[in-house]
């Protein structure tokens, strides 16, 4: 028990415990930029497939097929070792960002279509029966009603978003998971690393399952404000 407690004093030290907060640090920008890349890239996707556009659509579930069927890892290793044997070459940071952007958007992809499928096709026809333009009619009628839908599974693909995440010090970035590894690379100590890892990576995803859940609420009483008054 000495000994155990000992190994956890020796990670405790000001410089390694330097290092583990600059790769929390990195850890975070990482997984904000590559939030990001993910809502906005697989919102137009989604968006796309749902509407069917010409040739977007296409590209869209091409994505989607090919991101779902290869590891994670290995697409971090094409972006960042395969991409210079073309002429393009990006450092580690936008390496890693620009695969997990480009990953999570394939699975935000399908959770927007999914929620926007969940509306009846007779609420959109019903708003442009009232004059509401195709624009209007998606705004006001289709997307609040595909949020209730569509939050939970977001807020869980984020989650998952921020652990991947732990994938690029693969391609020598040196966030969270890096600190740790080049920790126990001196003390020798993977239990009592990988433990104070675990525990920093689950404060990260539970504030931010926190965060999900208060938008959760605060969306779902303001729609119930909302069928009240439309129903007085």
């Amino acid at each position: 028990m000495n000994s155990l407690l000992e190994s956890f004093k020796a990670i405790f030290t000001p410089e390694r415990v330097g290092l583990l907060l600059q790769g929390t640090v990195v850890t975070l920008e990482v997984s904000a930029v590559s939030l990001l890349i993910s809502v906005v890239l697989g919102t137009l996707s989604g968006w796309a497939r749902f509407a069917r556009v010409p040739i977007l659509s296409q590209l869209a579930q091409l994505h989607v097929t090919l991101t779902r069927g290869i590891p994670l890892l290995i697409q971090l290793s094409f972006v960042y070792f395969g991409l210079p044997k073309v002429g393009i070459v990006l450092d580690s940071f936008l390496a890693g960002v620009l695969a997990l952007g480009l990953y999570s958007a394939a699975y935000v992809s399908e959770i927007v279509r999914g929620g926007l499928n969940s509306v009846d096709l007779g609420q959109l026809e019903a708003a442009r029966s009232l004059g509401l333009s195709g624009p209007k009619a998606m705004r006001h009628v289709v997307l609040p009603q595909a949020l209730v839908a569509i939050l939970p599974p977001l807020g869980n693909e984020y989650i998952s978003l921020i652990l991947g995440s732990s994938l690029v010090s693969a391609v020598t970035l040196e966030d969270l998971t890096s600190e740790g590894q080049a920790i126990i690379s001196v003390t020798y100590s993977q239990f009592e690393v990988y433990t104070v890892l675990a525990l920093v990576y689950f404060v990260i995803t539970y504030a931010l399952t926190l965060v999900i859940r208060a938008l959760e609420r605060r969306f779902l009483r303001g729609k119930r404000v909302e069928v009240s008054r439309r129903v007085i």
